[in-house]
Formats: C-alpha cells, structure tokens, sequence
C-alpha cells in the first residue's frame, strides 16, 4: 500500500468524465506541484468512449459536423483555467481515422470514429497526467460510495477493491432505467403470445448500440417503430442498410432504395406523427452562431434580479423572446434573399430595438412580399385537409418531408425557415441561464418539458439532411409506412398475436406488427434507474432526486456549483456531478461540447476542476495519507 496525500475519483469515463479529466490535467501541467495527488478513473468500458462504442457500425452518424465537436478548451470558455492544445473531432479525423472517405468540415461521422477520437483524447491526456500525478484506471464499475467521518469517500467496486477519495466527480452518462408500467404490460403480452407467434418481440432501446438490439428481427417480420425522433432513425438505418440494402442515385439524381431481401417491413409513428425536421446545411463554420437580440444575458440578468427561484413562467417570461429571436433571424434571411447584406443589416439594427408591434408595422410597410413568421405553422403543421383520409395524410407528409428537405439543402443561413429552427439550438445556453436549477414554477417547468421541448426538439435537433432522403426513398419504395397522423396508439391484439398500431386521427388506417420497438433515450430518472451505485447512493441518502416545489423532474440534485446535494439538503463542497445524471437541475446536458462558443460542457467542467484545485491549493497540500490500491510506479496501472 503506497501512501498519496489527496485522492481524486472520477466515475464515468465517457464525454464528461474526460472533460473533468482534461481540466485535472490542464490544472496538474500547469502548476507542476501535484506528485501527491492520485487521480482514480473508475469505468468498465474502453476509457473515453462512453455510449461512443468503436465497434459500432459505420452507418450509425452522429447528427453533428465534425468540426463543431471537440473535448478541449478554447479562448471563448469563460474562467476556464489553463489550456490544453488539441483537436478537434474533426481535425483528428483528418489525420486518424482509418477510413479513406473524403472528409470536410461538415461531414457527419460515424459514432464509430466519435468513439476513436474520445479514447485517443483520453490517451492524449493520460500521457501528459501521468508526468505529474499518480494516475489508476480500474477497468469496472464503483458499485457503492461511504462518506466518512472526515468527509472523504470510500468506494467499492464490482471486482472487490476499495478506493478513498478525498473528491470526487460523477459523471456516469446515460443509463439503462427500470422497465415502466407499459414496458412491463407489452412484455407480459409477448412472453404469453410468442409460442403463437415466433417473431413476437418487444424491444426498449437503450444507451447500447441500436443494432445489437435487433439482430433477432426476422426478415419476414413486420415492425413497428414508436417515436420519430434520431433513434428511431437509427432503427430504420439498422434494419435496412445494416442488412445489406443500399442507396443509390439514378441518372436524374433521385435516391433510390435497393433491397436486400433481408429487410422486414417497417411502420413509424409517434404522438405528433411529423418526423424529426433535417439539420440544414451548414453555413456558420464551426462557431457561427445567432447571437440573442431579445432572450439576452441582461434580459436573464434581470430576470434573476428581480424573481427568486420558481417564479418564471416559460410562456409567460420566456417563450415570448424565443418567439421573437426565432422571427428576427427568419425576416433577416428572407430580407437578405430579396434585398441584400447591407437591407439586412439596417433591419437588424432597426427591429432589435422596436417593441414587437412596432417592429410588425415597420415590416409590413417594408418588406410585406415576406410571409409572416408563425410558431404555430412549425410546431402544428398538419392541417385539416391531410387527415381527411390515409392517402390525403401520405401526400401531406410526403410533400412537407421533401420541402424541409429542399429547406435544408438551401442552408441554416440562407433558408429563412432554416435560420429559424437554429434559433434554438444557438441560444440554448442563454435558454439554459433562465430555467436551470429550479428557476421555473414546478406547473410552467412541467409544460416547457411536455410541450415545448418536444417541439424544439423536432424542429432543432434533427438527423443529417441524408436520412430524410433516405426516409423518402423507403417510403417510395413500399418498405416504410409513417403515415399514420398524430396520436396513433397501440393495442395488443390476443387474437392475431400482434401489436396492433391505430391512428387515432384516421380511423381506417392500421398497421399489424409482429416487433414493436420503443424507440427513446432513456430519461435520467434515479428512482428508475438500473444502477446499483444510484440505488445505494439513494439509500443512504447521499444523492436526492432533483425536484421544483416537490415535482420530482428527472436527474439527482446538484447546486449552482454542480455539487451533488444528498438528502439532507446541505450540498457536499467535495463531490461534484456533471452531464446527464443532472439532467433535469440543467437542461439540455445530452450534447458534447462545441470549440469556440463558451460551450457549456467545457465551462461545466471548468467550473467544477478550478474549484477542486482551490481547494487543494488552500489546504497547501497537507499531508493526509489516503490509501491506494496502485504499486509504487507513477505510470497508469489498468486494475
């Protein structure tokens, strides 16, 4: 047993955990003092990869451009602390990755290479970490968490060693939760049916791969797929591409679909029954984005000036300035298409600075050839007339899948439209400044979650343009159905031993199912969660579920400082949590960070690292042994 002065715990070796892994690194490289520090990185998965697997096939894409992904610092990170030079994804690649495709700026890349890039990341970093601390990768899972008298932890792993730390860092990603009501009512069917029917199946995605979850779907099987959203399309992708089908172009450039014959027959459907919009071209480099010209920094200063924690309302406060930044970028597209840069830029000036009746006038009497920006026509767009029936639903949804197409050919800048669904996805930091830590009043909180993300998220967060293309070739193929309308419901049918999917809002169409796929990201959920370590950490109160006026969200509680609160309220100054374990205290934790635009994992990260380093600067280092499980080199020992 070697003694070390001060121990650090990270647990959860994925984005997050590198990103508090490059900070510690940075902060050690820096100073040059810390050789009696021991940094403890406890995950049982490929270090840095996360959910990321490299093994996964090439065919499942991130829906970012490479170069708008990085796990290092940059200038813009507010308090950061010193920097690390590195790459960026796409920069690695361009020099890396084993596959000889072209590569630009705005490639979307497989997870596959993203999973490549996190662990040479977190080689980089051990490299240089390893000069100044004693560094241990303990290849398995932290199974339960003591705190001890002196309010340092003790942590116990699945192959039986025991870790002290006097810090510690959660950062343990997605998960796997429990199976809810409808899981278990839809498994029991199964489990009572399949002897009738052998292709029978019931599959609830999860944070692994998506299609080591279907290899056992038969070809002759029809399937059904519940949610619309980027799982979903990695579904599609995986029982059609992943068995051997292809896309091709003919010669007059339109998609094609050519089977395998190995592929079943596929339904998709949802509550809003719209797929996910597809993410635009991209025409801001890495770090253009619209700057807030209402939901401002002052505007959230004042806000939190003037209100105490819960007392926004989202549609009252909030969603008003989203509304009006939404339209601004969308006039301004619209103004530069008809009238030029320089028409734009004095609209600019001129409407950020008009209440919005006044900026409606000033845009009718100069620009009313512009059609007026409507929320309600994105967030509601099916009209009356495409429910009359099944085949005027199919022509509606065909038509709107090839406008957002051709919408998104056109660019996030220069389609109007386009320019203002990224709206949402460039002013999420501020959005997240004005509803993080129980800002919102628990009844306008519930809403934002039920009836404003969801749209956002459709809207924003789309898969690449490609897999639009590719939705409509299927579906022109005859190996896709979506045209089911909105609130369309299963039912288990005892008698044909089949899920049966019904529209709600087209009563003659049906779809009969032997595979029904929930297709979701698990929600972060403590009380749902499979986690052994979560469940202890419940238990014995040292963790609490985050909650708003005593309605529990999702995600543990943790304070402004990030620092994990256990139940008794008084948050722990030594612990800290970051990513999507504290989704819900956060909002929107599920992306990896962005270079140059203050991104907030990195200033999460560096937030939470500064602190630590303070700390242990100000206690001088003191001498205080802490065992460890490590033999006497200061070179990363794999336990």
């Amino acid at each position: 047993m070697q003694q070390a002065t001060l121990a650090i715990a990270i647990i959860g070796m994925g984005p997050r955990g590198l990103n508090v892994l490059e900070r510690i690194t940075a902060y050690a490289c820096d100073q040059k003092n810390h050789k009696n520090i021991a940094v403890h990185l406890i995950d049982p998965g490929v270090p840095g990869e996360g959910i990321h697997h490299s093994a996964q096939p090439d065919y499942l894409q991130l829906n970012t451009v490479a170069s708008q992904i990085t796990l290092f610092m940059d200038p813009t990170v507010v308090d950061a602390g010193p920097s690390i030079e590195g790459p960026s994804l796409y920069e690695w690649a361009v020099g890396n990755w084993k596959h000889p495709l072209p590569l630009g700026p705005n490639t979307y890349l497989p997870r596959s290479a993203f999973g490549e890039y996190l662990n040479w990341v977190f080689t980089f970093l051990i490299a240089r970490l390893e000069q100044h601390c004693e560094v241990h990768l303990h290849t398995c899972t932290a199974s339960d968490i003591e705190q001890t008298a002196t309010q340092s932890f003790v942590i116990q792993t699945t192959n039986g060693k025991t870790i002290n730390a006097d810090y510690l860092f959660l950062t343990t990603g997605h998960s796997e939760n429990h199976p809810d009501a409808q899981d278990i009512e839809r498994r029991a069917f199964v489990a009572t049916h399949r002897f009738n029917n052998a292709n029978l199946r019931y599959v609830v995605t999860g944070p692994l791969p998506i299609h080591k979850q279907l290899d056992e779907i038969a070809p002759d099987a029809s399937v059904a797929i519940e949610g619309m959203g980027l799982t979903a399309i990695d579904a599609i992708t995986a029982l059609t591409v992943g068995r051997g089908g292809r896309f091709a172009r003919d010669e007059n450039g339109k998609l094609n679909y050519q089977p395998s014959g190995a592929e079943p027959s596929l339904a998709l459907f949802s509550r809003s029954g719209i797929p996910f919009a597809a993410r635009a071209v991209n025409q801001k480099g890495v770090s253009g984005q619209y700057q807030a010209r209402f939901l401002t920094r002052e505007q959230i200063n004042q806000w939190k000036r003037t209100h105490k924690p819960g007392e926004l309302d989202f549609h009252g406060h909030i969603f008003p300035l989203i509304l009006r930044d939404m339209a601004h970028a969308y006039y301004l597209s619209y103004a530069t298409r008809l009238h030029g840069s320089s028409f734009a830029e004095l609209l600019d000036s001129t409407l950020v600075h008009l209440d919005k009746p006044a900026a409606e006038n000033v845009l009718r009497q100069c620009c009313p050839q512009i059609p007026q920006f409507s929320w309600d026509k994105l967030a509601n767009p099916i009209s009356r007339n495409a429910l009359a029936s099944k085949e005027h639903f199919h022509q509606w949804l065909t038509d709107y899948l090839e406008q957002d197409l051709a919408e998104a050919q056109e660019g996030n800048c220069e389609n109007p439209i386009k320019a203002a669904c990224d709206v949402l996805r460039d002013i999420r930091d501020n959005l997240r400044r004005v509803v993080d830590f129980g800002a919102l009043s628990a009844a306008s909180h519930k809403r934002f979650m039920n009836e404003f993300v969801p749209v956002m998220n459709r809207l924003a967060v789309g898969p690449p343009l490609q897999r639009t293309e590719e939705m409509l070739a299927l579906m022109r193929a005859g190996y896709l159905t979506v045209s089911f309308g909105p609130e369309t419901r299963v039912h288990m049918d005892g008698t044909s031993y089949s899920f049966a999917i019904k529209s709600a809002s087209l009563p003659d169409h049906e779809f009969r199912a032997d595979v029904l796929i929930r297709a979701r990201v698990p929600k972060s959920s403590p009380n749902q969660d499979k986690s052994p370590l979560l469940y202890r950490l419940l238990e014995k109160g040292l963790v609490r579920p985050f909650t708003n006026q005593g309605m529990e969200v999702s995600g543990i509680d943790v304070d402004e400082g990030l620092h994990i609160i256990p139940l008794n309220g008084k948050p722990l100054s030594n612990a800290w949590a970051l990513g999507t374990l504290c989704e819900g205290a956060k909002f929107y934790t599920y992306i990896v960070a962005r270079p140059f635009v203050n991104s907030t994992a990195l200033v999460d990260a560096g937030r939470s690292v500064g602190e630590l380093f303070r700390q242990i600067n100000a206690q001088q280092m003191t001498k205080r042994p802490t065992a460890s499980v490590a033999d006497s080199s200061r070179s990363l020992v794999h336990l």
